[in-house]
Formats: C-alpha cells, structure tokens, sequence
C-alpha cells in the first residue's frame, strides 16, 4: 500500500507541475499594454519585455515608454513635435540619409508602410554601436527598426534597438507591438497619400 501510496504521489505531483509549467508559459505569453490619452496611442508588448526606465534612453524627442530586455534590447515610443507636417516619403529618406552619413549605418530596408491605418516611415538599419545604440564608432553591430507616424503637427515614433545578433528574435516581438499598434490623431492629404 505504501508503495501505491507514493507512485500515486509522485503521479499528482508530477501533473501539478506540468500544469505550472504550463500557466508560466501562458503568463509570458501575455502583453502589457501602454496607452498614451495625451498623444493619442495605444502599443501592446508581450510581457517577457519589462517596463524600462524612461531616462534610460536618449532619443530625438519625448520618450513616452519604454521596454527593454535583459539583451541590452529596447522598444521604446516617443514624439517629436516640429509643428509641421512631414511627409512619411520624406521621414524616410531623409533618416536613411543621415543614419548612413552621420554614423555609418547600412540601410537594410526603407519604405513607406500602412501602421496603425496611417501611413508611416519603415526603416530598419545596422551599424557600429553599443548593442544598446547605433554610434557610429562602438564595437558592437547594433540594429535598429524606426516606425515614424507623422500626424499633422506631431510624429509617433516607434524604435527598437537591439544587438544584431538578437535583432531577428527581438524584431519579431517588435512586429507584433506594431500590428496592434494605435495611433489617433489625423494625417494630412500628403500624408495619407504617400508613397
């Protein structure tokens, strides 16, 4: 009977652990949602990318949130407010441009693209860095995908920042957050119409 006893044990402990095995990986399958009311998005990202610290990182606007991994990896969304309304075509080639000429980065892909049912600038490059960031000078290959979403006075933009050598695992999160991505707020004609 003893015997029975601790097989039967062994059994039901064993299957109570396959089942936490099984609720931790649907926990990290879940997303943490960020909605931003003041400048009108919403950005879902699964939950096994923390909460980063906003001044953490240096980007050429407001950063809004952020999320890191233990990679050295960053998502983080932030606005820039020129008052104008760029064109995404000229969002694009423009920082393709200076990201080649200012700090030696290689342009992998750039286009116009519908996010969030605007359209917005695409742009994916790789260059010497940090891992963390693209300097122009660091040891480390660093790859970055901008999503630029210019509305009419303002842009969301949506940056991941990543090692090279982690970028298509950590992309791939990335693209989920941008299909779900939210942006409100209006496009001009030019805007909407680009190509």
């Amino acid at each position: 009977m003893t015997t029975l006893l601790r097989v039967t044990t062994t059994i039901v402990l064993g299957l109570l652990i396959a089942q936490l095995s099984n609720l931790d990986a649907t926990a990290q399958e879940q997303a943490s949602r960020y909605t931003d009311s003041k400048y009108d998005f919403s950005i879902t990202v699964a939950q096994s990318w923390k909460d980063g610290r906003l001044q953490d990182y240096a980007v050429p606007g407001v950063a809004r949130v952020a999320y890191a991994r233990p990679d050295g990896a960053s998502i983080v969304v932030f606005m820039q407010e020129p008052g104008k309304d760029y064109a995404p075509r000229f969002l694009v080639d423009e920082s393709a441009k200076s990201m080649e000429k200012n700090l030696a980065a290689k342009v992998v892909e750039k286009e116009v693209r519908e996010v969030g049912k605007k359209k917005a600038m695409w742009l994916v490059v790789e260059g010497p860095g940090t891992g963390g960031a693209i300097d122009g000078k660091g040891a480390v290959v660093t790859s970055q995908h901008w999503i630029a979403i210019p509305r009419e006075k303002d842009i969301v933009v949506a940056l991941l920042t990543s090692p090279t050598k982690d970028f298509e695992e950590n992309q791939k999160t990335f693209i989920e957050a941008i299909n779900a991505f939210q942006v409100g707020g209006k496009q001009t004609a030019a805007q909407s119409e680009s190509k």
